[in-house]
């Protein structure tokens, strides 16, 4: 019996793209003030190889492979990003609700016990409100409010306690198969892969990386959540 679903944002409930372009942007600036000019679609390829081997950080993953081996040169590079990240993450430029989320999160909420899983700024919380769905959801806490962000396994407790339900009773939706698929089945919980945004690359390197489920968007997560009944 399913009694609560776990939700991802970015990706399944939030278009991210202008953001990962950012990123990218601004990570060829670095490297072209290191004297390193790469092209665009160059920069593009090496992301989507480290998203493919499910890289924690893809865009860092292609950094390196055009810094290497100079680890002074990347650890320069790394800083000024993560303070770029946090720039961005104050604001979400470009940031938007998916059209079918602001269907299907109301239908789904009538039906089940609804929890944001999801590492983002506490910013995200707003736009949620914005868009009339952050009510739908029964605990409303993002990685940075929790002081925790997936992968790790303590992200998911806190948010099974919270709802006060067992593992096998959950089911975790979201589009990475590192952060969302692995660590949910470690856990004992059902889960289904929305295939958006850039993860949709990502290969299985295991067995756990390999969800129950796999939907195109969530306007087909109602009856694939059906399936497991």
């Amino acid at each position: 019996m399913i009694r609560a679903v776990l939700l991802d944002l970015g990706g399944p409930v939030l278009d991210e793209d202008a953001e990962y372009e950012a990123w990218a942007r601004f990570l060829r600036g670095a490297l072209a003030a290191e004297g390193i000019v790469v092209p665009e679609e160059e920069f593009a390829r090496e992301v989507r190889v480290g998203i493919a081997r499910c890289d924690p950080n893809a865009h860092l993953s292609a950094v390196w492979s055009f810094v290497r081996p100079d680890v002074d040169r990347f650890l320069r590079i790394r800083t000024a990003f993560r303070e770029h990240s946090r720039a961005l993450g104050a604001t979400l430029p470009g940031v938007e609700v998916r059209p079918e989320a602001r269907e299907v999160i109301p239908a789904l909420a009538a039906r089940y016990p609804l929890a944001i899983a999801a590492n983002q700024p506490v910013t995200v919380l707003p736009l949620l409100e914005a868009a009339g769905l952050l009510r739908h959801f029964r605990w409303q806490h993002v990685s940075e409010g929790m002081g925790v962000a997936k992968p790790s396994p303590l992200l998911f407790r806190m948010v099974l306690d919270g709802l006060g339900v067992k593992p096998e009773e959950a089911v975790m939706v979201g589009d990475r198969l590192d952060f969302d698929v692995h660590p949910a089945k470690l856990m004992g919980m059902k889960t289904i892969r929305v295939l958006v945004g850039p993860y949709a690359g990502q290969e299985p390197i295991s067995p756990f990386h390999v969800p129950h489920r796999t939907v195109p968007t969530l306007s087909e997560l109602a009856s694939t959540l059906a399936s497991f009944l």
